[in-house]
């Protein structure tokens, strides 16, 4: 039966007109030390004529020393200065401009590195405490539960424990003009201003006699102003002035007495202590005691950290940028650039952090409009960085045009692959590794790992609240806090979503999030049927705000906050748990695993996948469409290549037990178990297959390039095996684990000649063909479905990058631009004889092609993108499950999109593809494209040139032969001619 055409709502048909600035496509540009503002604004030609709209940068503020992705960010009002200034960046969006296009630009709204001195915030945070301008920055709880050291936030930065460190003399205060700073290696943490009168004091003590007393007496005044500063009568400004001018009083004393200069260093170099002498520390932990921090063994942070990260990163605090007086602040740069007319648009990063993500951009969007007039009515186009599970939809009142595009990557993957054959594959995998058979077990685990280590001490905090709203009211007082702190981690565990969207204002919870909530508190107990079952009730109720009809006023307030803070923690320990740990214990087919994935994903047919569409044009067709990002766990080629494992699941078994016979030799045994496990083999097997150099000509014993490859893999597999937290893990790497795993690998790929290298070389070369074909597919459909395509810098050459920091490497552009130029050059002189040369190899010339001629028809059929329907395309014959087809169209512009799918199942063949001639012309046979009658217009081939007719049947559907518009390229984007 032919597919159901459905049009898109007037609201997103409409939506076009109502953005500021709706991108036809974006690049991903990572900006570096090396590659900044200057660099970036010399490729906007080679861009332009690519067929990019927008530029679409990283973080751009000021961020850490050696940053190496901008995420870090110590002062959102200032330009990182490696990228250039202004200056430099305004000539960048002159330029950009000057060629018809925008800046995109990514923004870090959630959370700050503190880890730099450059954090003016943090550092008031340190030297002022709970009483300090910048507090309202950060969550800090300054009196957690049950601690022994009130108003001091937790630093856990120490390599060792504390009293070894200090002991060890690597705490070392330090005098600074105007003040003192305590050092540790190479970071510096302030010191409160109070803190200083006892060196000050011993100071004065130890000046010469031949010292003008008025000095000493200066001296001592300075050190009484700052014993007042302890005082609680003084207002907070009154103190900061006091502390204001005693430092100029000693930059003054300092400056006009080299005697004072010498007797405070004096002092400073006998508190720093003397190795060997222990005793010789004490003054100094008391200094440091009088601080309103406490710096301590990094691992303490698994259980004591009082400060709200980003994930579980100790040197990224959130912010809260619900207040206003921090969304200016952060966003005062920002607002400045759209202003300026600079920045076009915004990607958000990461939402769920936000505590009311729909007050959020409702705020994003109103000063936007303040920042461009009174005339501005239309919304700034703005994505998120939102992940969405299962069913999940994206919520329908947050002012944003879309999400940064993981739902489509998945599927498009999903497409890719043959459900079929995903299912065998995991069947192999579960009998071959015992793992266990539902996917949602290896979830569970593995949030559960993250909520008894990397997040224990947020568990423990949320858990100390609930417990006090417990014991205040006599329904729920016998609640231990071990219990509730149970309750709390299982429900999290079970929790099927990232987050849930009660609002700090109002009373309601949405439906959606109460049948989420409580299908998380069912799983609970059928998980844990010795757990208290009223526990888990009490819990429901609170996140559900169903209030017992006497609850206090104050308290209905408590519940809602704590239902409110909880949200900030699920989605982080969800990101982790299945992210970062369930992604790499689990991997029937690895090239499922990305980010924004199900676990256990088994694919889909193309009918889902055009109902994946349909809704996405009706509801989100402005959306970011990606296939790569900078936090994509496999390159996008790398997957494409993988998923035709899906269609070969039989073959694949027999190699890969062939292989894993073969290298058992390699296998040690530490502690009775094998190292590399057969999981673990398993997961090096794909990865090594997905990744594997194809050299056209054949060659694999290129010396360089196997070493720089080896040391990419022993890289990427230190990282993986670290976040499966199974064997080793970032907190307690295992040396003999990880040692164990390098010797292997490396052998795997050394040894040239044996049959285990050949077996995977054989192998990697079967698939890399049909690989190729899944990666064009992939291209163009993100080029042509509902959404806005982005493209990962460097992608439009094949990419065989694994996740950061592999696909951060630098882009060769000027290789690009010159391939760019010689085929505008051949396609504008001999066009099918372009297309006839390119088909004969899988070169990097052939995906930069088919980049730029998808991209140039969007151009040129610009209103049937940005604001068309969606509409599948029935197929028949032979090959009829193997193409995807639809069309969009706006008024008077059609364009057909047909690719291929599963094309080692269209092959049936076990031998190697070195080109596209395998899937041309006669090799479809009968398989047809239907199309409606008033699509019977002659088309034209955005590829090759060539135009082709559809002629009407007798019941009036028009049909298009692959055997036809595939005779010279197996893919098309064909148009309407004359429109």
């Amino acid at each position: 039966m032919p597919h159901t055409a459905t049009h898109p709502s007037s609201t997103a048909i409409d939506q076009a007109a109502t953005v500021y600035r709706l991108p036809r496509a974006t690049y991903r540009v990572q900006l570096r030390s090396d590659f900044g503002f200057a660099s970036l604004q010399r490729l906007v030609p080679y861009l332009k004529d690519l067929g990019i709209s927008d530029l679409y940068l990283s973080p751009l503020f000021h961020a850490r020393e050696d940053s190496q992705h901008g995420y870090d960010v110590v002062d959102h009002g200032r330009i990182e200065s490696a990228f250039g200034d202004l200056d430099s960046l305004r000539q960048l969006a002159d330029a950009a401009k000057h060629a018809g296009m925008g800046i995109v630009l990514d923004i870090v709204p959630n959370h700050m590195g503190i880890n730099d001195p450059d954090n003016a915030h943090w550092n008031d945070v340190l030297e002022n405490g709970p009483a300090a301008r910048s507090a309202i920055f950060f969550d800090i709880d300054w009196n957690p539960p049950g601690t022994d050291f009130p108003n001091r936030v937790l630093l856990p930065f120490l390599g060792k424990p504390f009293g070894e460190t200090l002991e060890a003399g690597e705490l070392q205060v330090k005098r600074e003009d105007g003040g003192f700073t305590l050092h540790y290696f190479n970071r510096r943490f302030p010191l409160t201003p109070a803190s200083w009168a006892v060196i000050l004091e011993n100071a004065a003590a130890a000046l010469p006699q031949s010292v003008d007393p008025l000095v000493r007496e200066e001296l001592l005044s300075v050190v009484t102003q700052l014993q007042r500063l302890n005082q609680q009568t003084s207002t907070i400004e009154e103190r900061y002035r006091e502390q204001s001018v005693a430092r100029r009083r000693l930059t003054q004393l300092q400056s006009n007495e080299p005697a004072v200069v010498t007797a405070i260093d004096d002092a400073v170099k006998e508190i720093n202590g003397t190795v060997g002498e222990p005793r010789s520390f004490d003054a100094l932990e008391a200094l440091l005691n009088q601080q309103y921090y406490r710096l301590a063994f990094w691992q303490v942070a698994v259980d004591e950290i009082n400060y709200r990260r980003f994930f579980d990163i100790n040197d990224l605090a959130a912010i809260r940028v619900e207040e206003p007086a921090v969304f200016d602040a952060v966003h005062s740069l920002t607002f400045d650039l759209m202003k300026r007319g600079i920045v076009t648009g915004l990607r958000v990063d990461h939402p769920d952090g936000l505590l009311d993500p729909t007050e959020y951009f409702k705020d994003l969007q109103t000063a936007f409009k303040k920042s461009q007039g009174e005339s501005e009515n239309r919304d700034l186009w703005v994505v998120a960085e939102k992940i969405l599970s299962g069913d999940e939809s994206l919520p329908e009142d947050w002012q944003i045009s879309g999400t940064t595009g993981y739902e489509l990557l998945n599927q498009l993957s999903a497409v890719l692959v043959d459900p079929n054959g995903v299912s065998k594959l995991q069947s192999f995998y579960h009998k071959m590794t015992q793992a266990p058979e539902h996917p949602r077990d290896v979830a569970y685990q593995g949030k559960m790992t993250i909520l008894h280590d990397a997040m224990a001490s947020e568990v423990f905090v949320l858990a100390s609240h609930l417990f006090r709203l417990a014991r205040a009211d006599r329904r729920s007082c016998d609640f231990t806090h071990p219990v509730l702190t149970r309750a709390l981690q299982e429900w999290i565990a079970c929790f099927s979503v990232y987050r849930t969207y009660t609002r700090p204002v109002g009373w309601d919870v949405g439906s959606e999030d109460n049948g989420r909530i409580r299908d998380a508190i069912r799983w609970a107990k059928i998980r844990n049927p010795t757990m208290s079952r009223a526990a888990l009730d009490f819990l429901a109720r609170v996140l559900l705000l169903e209030f017992p009809v006497d609850l206090s006023e104050d308290l209905k307030q408590r519940w809602r906050a704590l239902a409110v803070r909880l949200q900030q923690v699920t989605g982080p320990v969800t990101a982790k748990g299945i992210e970062d740990t369930a992604f790499y214990r689990y991997y029937p087919l690895v090239s499922l695993n990305e980010v924004g994935a199900e676990l256990g994903s088994t694919g889909s047919t193309t009918d889902e996948f055009h109902r994946h569409m349909q809704r996405r044009v009706t509801d989100w067709p402005r959306s970011l469409s990606t296939t790569a990002t900078h936090d994509a766990k496999r390159g996008e080629d790398v997957r494409a290549r993988l998923h035709v494992l899906s269609e070969i699941p039989e073959r694949y078994q027999q190699d890969f037990q062939r292989w894993d016979a073969e290298v058992q030799s390699l296998v040690e045994r530490h502690d009775e178990k094998e190292v590399p496990d057969v999981n673990s083999r398993y997961l090096i097997h794909q990865t090594l297959l997905g990744t594997w150099p194809i050299d056209p000509a054949g060659d694999a014993t290129n010396t360089t390039t196997w070493d720089h490859y080896t040391q990419r893999m022993l890289a990427y597999f230190q990282k993986a095996f670290r976040e499966a937290k199974q064997h080793t893990s970032w907190r307690l790497p295992s040396e003999s684990f990880e040692s164990a795993i390098d010797t292997f690998v490396t052998a795997v790929l050394s040894d040239r000649e044996h049959d285990r290298f050949h077996q995977l070389d054989t192998l990697a070369r079967q698939i890399a063909g049909p690989g190729y074909v899944n990666s064009l597919s992939q291209l163009i459909l993100k080029a042509t479905l509902p959404g806005v395509p982005d493209f990962y810098q460097g992608n439009e050459f094949w990419d065989f990058h694994l996740v950061d920091p592999d696909n951060r490497q630098p882009v060769d552009f000027e290789t690009r631009t010159a391939v760019l130029k010689k085929i505008q050059s051949q396609y504008r002189d001999a066009r099918l004889e372009l297309v006839r040369s390119l088909r004969r190899g899988f070169t990097d010339e052939l995906k930069l092609f088919t980049t730029l001629r998808t991209l140039h028809t969007r151009q040129q059929h610009w209103s049937a993108f940005a604001s068309g329907d969606y509409s599948p395309l029935s197929t028949s014959g032979k090959f009829a499950e193997n193409v995807v087809a639809f069309s969009r169209r706006h008024m008077d512009r059609l364009v057909v999109v047909v690719v291929p799918r599963l094309p080692q199942q269209f092959l049936k063949s076990e031998s190697a593809v070195v080109s596209l001639h395998p899937w041309l012309a006669s090799a479809w046979g009968d398989t047809t494209v239907m199309l409606p009658s008033d699509a019977c217009v002659p088309l034209r081939d955005s590829f090759t040139d060539q135009t082709f007719d559809v002629n009407a049947t007798e019941n009036g559907v028009g049909h298009l032969r692959l055997s036809e518009v595939f005779n010279e390229f197996p893919f098309c984007v064909l148009t309407s001619m004359g429109r």
